[in-house]
């Protein structure tokens, strides 16, 4: 047997190879799909066409980013209609590219049209007749945007058979299109995500069709290819500008002034294909002709696909209430904005319902019917959208107009760095801002909506004025209050209601200064004297950290400024230690904020040269200005150098979850704050390797968004160990309901856990404010006999006595209504180290249905709503009010309930005559503001009110930090970033405790 197999081995490595054939795909019924994109056109044969620079029939699969490059340069390479532009490079070094299409005249003075056209766009830079005359002959600009999401494939290859109809047809109606035109086509806006996507889809590929939408060859891995390298939506980022990709485009858009921009999607496979107009909610700021026009061209659009007997539906589901999405962020600026979202088939075919076959190639050609049918709309309707266009931009202008003596004001900051990133947005919108040279006085409302009566303004005071060409824009981003129509919030509480679904897509909320958190007021004024305009970035200079010889002993950064975390994680990187200050404190006469940090030459091994080199070098990385002192005591009562107020940090060694349960978002936000922000190093983990992991190299574990209370429990004892070792867990929204669940870890716990236990969270909840407000009289401190009654400051409703099975069913009620992004303020407190770096109130962007509730012992940073002093009211009226009050408290505490202490009849504060909502906790004398802006219902507002945003709970030699919302939403959120970079920077020193090293 064996001499016989050892032949047959023998025979099988003598004979030649033989290739066995892959058979061929089974056919398909339907699956085919060969109708011309353009039928009956003629093209120039010497420009190139997609086909044979691709190597492939354009829309038989998708292409590349690097083929869509080929093309697309060897099509600028031939044709003299066409010019190409690099915009901008992708994080991961991928070029981003714009074709400007028209006649070959225009493109042979590009130059002086795009100075027409920027004259154009503010009406005060030309007269009437000349605007009027520049209506009639300028052409208009198209904003053609595709793919901004990197899975979404067919509206990339739509786009290049646009390319190429307009550059190579030699058809009168393209002519006449391309004369009436500047077409401006950015065919692919997030190349990194559709590499992430092509890459997948080609691996996966079979030899035989697939046409399951639920294979895995029509799905993505996670993250998926939908965002950019750092995982952002970048159709969320153009009123934030956090990714060049958005920043290049931004830049673009401001040289170009389009009249209309489009954004092409792609949707669920089993959809058909919406475009605009979009239903309400749309945004009041939005500008009249926009709409008028976008109806016009609903109907040439929906006559093409009717011609071809294609299914389609406008509004329904979209809506235009965010600007940050990439064509309502166009509307504002004055286009004319649509959308198209096509069903997703990413390769092969998708089978529907009823039996059809839609293929990838027939959906890339439902993307180049509507841009035709769109551009074709715009060219015979030219002069009078142009004409529309300069009438909407006069209007912005005018001294009567709606956006005249609307003024935002900005009082200068010590956070230098927060300043620079607002300037630098205000900037790149092409926002004219401008800075005060002396004081002003102004009248208006502030952020919590308080009216602001003859405020004096300082020299350095920051002013954007609504009346300007991007009015609908500045007013659409800087707004404190947007609100929704009635008959809106009259159909969302049904659908709640029925269906337990918003009719909104995204946030509600996203108010610039609110989110941040830089000190603003809205001014009822035009713009005062004494101003200069900004009309680019300031440099900051470059800091010397300067030794007086041999006397100084430390170096500080101020705690102000954001970057001052970011210079101590790079100093503790580089084998420096490092000391954070937790109260105020002076040296050499010089004051300094709590959060500061110190270098302590005596604390470091270094050599002065070399201590002075590295600090000098790392503060100039971040342009954080550093200061020499050569004594450490504080005047009277302030910190000494050597006491307890300047805690040693430890260097962070950061861990952080990714991978499916994390949400990608969560997870790319946070990634971007520590790689790119914070520029420090973290070792980010597969969630799904958890169980193996050896914890005991990092000091700091974060866990994003996403993961819920099921993913976590297997886990849970085991990051408990960690956390008593030392470690510091910080835990976001769902990952932090896990942990404050039952059996969770620390003492927070879920509001509805703790339903029927309310009173002794009520207690920390006044314990918190009155160590914040205290200021208790002599004669009641220093008195000789004890009290008649002693005054509880809190209240009890009889309502919260109910049975568990009722207040469970109320919190299920009013779980209905949890907010979807709202912005609330938040009650700080300004002796933790967390807030470091905050004000009194934090505006807070809050959404989902995490609520956090931290009984005594835990510590509550930031609480959710301010309290602000009631409205004065007459002394005859608080008289009234405080007998019936007083009525009340007899009677109630006859009944065994203790209610909150009633006001003396000389007390003319306002007692609200209902508690303020949230556990029914109340200061005497104060009422509670909680919503700044976005849409919250009143049911949420009761649920969140007084709950913890952030909590902070020492664990055996570890901490466990909570957060209920997201604090880096979009990379924007820069007020509530800065407490999470605290806790990742400064809590291993901080809130924990470390060995130390023999």
């Amino acid at each position: 047997m064996r001499s016989i197999v050892l032949s047959l081995a023998a025979a099988a490595v003598s004979a030649p190879f033989v290739a066995f054939a892959q058979p061929a795909p089974s056919p398909i019924a339907g699956l085919a799909y060969d109708a011309p994109f353009f039928p009956g056109a003629t093209y120039d044969a010497n420009i190139p066409t997609p086909d044979a620079v691709l190597g492939y029939r354009l829309g038989d699969k998708a292409a590349s980013p690097a083929e869509i490059e080929a093309f697309i340069k060897a099509i600028a390479a031939k044709s003299n209609r066409v010019k190409l532009f690099e915009y901008a490079r992708s994080h991961e070094g991928r070029p981003l590219h714009y074709l400007v299409i028209s006649s070959p005249e225009t493109i042979a003075n590009l130059d002086k049209v795009k100075g027409d056209i920027a004259k154009f766009a503010d009406p005060r830079k030309v007269s009437a007749s000349e605007g009027d005359a520049l209506a009639e002959k300028l052409p208009l600009v198209a904003w053609m945007a595709y793919c901004i999401h990197g899975d979404e494939m067919s509206s990339s290859d739509g786009a290049l058979s646009i390319i190429y109809h307009l550059a190579a047809s030699k058809d009168a109606d393209v002519l006449e299109m391309l004369k009436n035109l500047v077409i401006v086509v950015d065919p692919l806006m997030n190349p990194d995500g559709r590499d992430r996507s092509v890459t997948l889809i080609r691996q996966r590929r079979t030899n035989q069709p697939d046409v399951d939408d639920q294979s895995i060859l029509h799905s993505q891995l996670w993250p998926s290819g939908r965002m950019n390298h750092y995982l952002f939506d970048m159709n969320r980022d153009w009123i934030f500008g956090t990714q060049p990709e958005t920043r290049g485009r931004i830049a673009a858009a401001n040289e170009w002034h389009p009249q209309y921009f489009m954004e092409s999607h792609e949707m669920g496979s089993q959809d058909t294909f919406l475009f605009m107009p979009a239903r309400e909610p749309i945004n009041y700021n939005y500008p009249e002709h926009a709409h008028k026009w976008g109806v016009e061209i609903q109907k040439d659009h929906a006559a093409a696909f009717d011609a071809l007997g294609w299914r389609y539906y406008s509004g329904e589901w979209n809506e235009s209430w965010y600007p940050g999405y990439s064509s309502t962020w166009g509307a504002l600026r004055g286009s004319i904005e649509q959308l198209y979202e096509m069903a997703n088939i990413h390769t092969d075919a998708v089978r529907r319902p009823e039996g059809t076959l839609v293929s990838y190639r027939e959906s890339v050609h439902h993307q180049s019917v509507s841009s035709w049918a769109n551009l074709s709309s715009l060219s015979k309707n030219r002069v009078a959208i142009m004409k529309d266009y300069l009438a909407a931009k006069r209007k912005n202008v005018a001294a009567d107009g709606r956006f005249a003596k609307r003024l935002f004001a900005f009082p200068p900051s010590g956070n230098t760095g927060r300043t620079q990133r607002f300037l630098d947005l205000a900037l790149l919108q092409g926002f004219e801002i401008f800075e005060t040279t002396g004081s002003f006085k102004g009248s208006g409302v502030d952020r919590l909506g308080a009216n602001v009566t003859d405020r004096e303004f300082p020299a350095g005071t920051l002013l954007i004025s609504t009346r300007q060409p991007l009015g609908n824009l500045v007013a659409a981003m800087l707004e404190f209050d947007p609100r929704f129509k009635d008959e809106f919030l009259q159909e969302e509480r049904r659908e709640l209601l029925r269906f337990g679904q918003s009719r909104l897509y995204d946030t509600t909320a996203w108010n610039i200064p609110m989110l941040f958190d830089v000190d603003a007021c809205e001014l009822s004024m035009d713009m005062p004297a004494g101003t200069k305009k900004i009309e680019k970035l300031p440099t900051l200079a470059t800091p010397e950290v300067k030794s007086a010889a041999t006397k100084s002993i430390a170096w500080i950064a101020n705690g102000d400024d954001d970057r001052t975390v970011s210079l101590a994680a790079r100093l503790m990187e580089r084998g420096v230690w490092v000391r954070a200050a937790e109260k105020p404190f002076a040296f050499d006469g010089v004051a300094h904020s709590r959060g500061s940090i110190v270098i302590v030459a005596k604390d470091n091994t270094l050599t002065r040269a070399e201590l002075e080199a590295t600090v000098t070098k790392a503060a100039g990385e971040l342009a954080v200005p550093v200061t020499a002192v050569t004594s450490g005591l504080g005047a009277g009562d302030l910190p000494d150098l050597g006491g307890n107020h300047f805690q040693l940090l430890q260097q962070p060694r950061v861990a952080i979850l990714a991978q499916s349960p994390i949400s990608p978002y969560a997870y790319g936000e946070t990634w971007y704050l520590l790689d790119h922000t914070l520029g420090m190093r973290a070792s980010s983990i597969d969630f799904g390797s958890l169980a193996g992991l050896d914890l005991r190299r990092y000091n700091t574990l974060i866990i994003p968004d996403g993961a819920g209370s099921d993913d976590l429990k297997p886990h849970v004892e085991s990051i408990r160990a960690w956390v008593e070792q030392g470690g510091t867990l910080i835990a976001v929204e769902s990952s932090a309901h896990a942990f404050a669940a039952e059996g969770g870890i620390g003492s927070t716990r879920l509001l509805p856990d703790v339903l029927g236990k309310l009173d002794e969270y009520r207690l920390a909840v006044i314990r918190d404010w009155e160590g914040l407000s205290a200021s208790p009289k002599g004669e009641s401190v220093y008195a000789r006999t004890p009290p008649e009654k002693v005054e509880y400051p809190w209240t009890i409703d009889e309502g919260d006595k109910a049975s568990d099975e009722e207040l469970k069913r109320r919190d299920q009620w009013r779980r209905i209504f949890a907010p979807q992004g709202a912005v609330v303020a938040g009650r700080v407190d300004d002796r933790h180290w967390l807030t470091s770096g905050c004000g009194s109130v934090l505006p807070v962007l809050y959404g989902g249905r995490t609520v956090l509730m931290a009984p005594t012992g835990v510590q509550s940073p930031i609480r959710i709503g301010t309290f602000v002093a009631a409205p004065e009211k007459p002394a005859e009226q608080a008289s009234t009010d405080a007998k019936e009050a007083a009525a009340k408290n007899d009677a109630a505490s006859k009944g065994g309930t203790t209610l909150r202490g009633v006001s003396s009849v000389s007390d003319t504060k306002e007692e609200p005559k209902t508690p303020p909502p949230g556990w029914r906790v109340a200061p005497k004398g104060h009422e509670m503001i909680l919503r700044m802006s976005g849409l919250l219902w009143p049911e949420a507002a009761d649920r969140i009110a007084n709950s913890s945003y952030v909590t902070r709970e020492s664990v055996g030699n570890g901490q466990i930090i909570l957060f209920a919302s997201s604090p880096t939403t979009r990379a924007a959120t820069l007020g509530s970033q800065r407490v999470l970079s605290n806790a990742i920077v400064y809590g291993p020193g901080l809130g924990a405790r470390a060995s130390i090293k023999p």
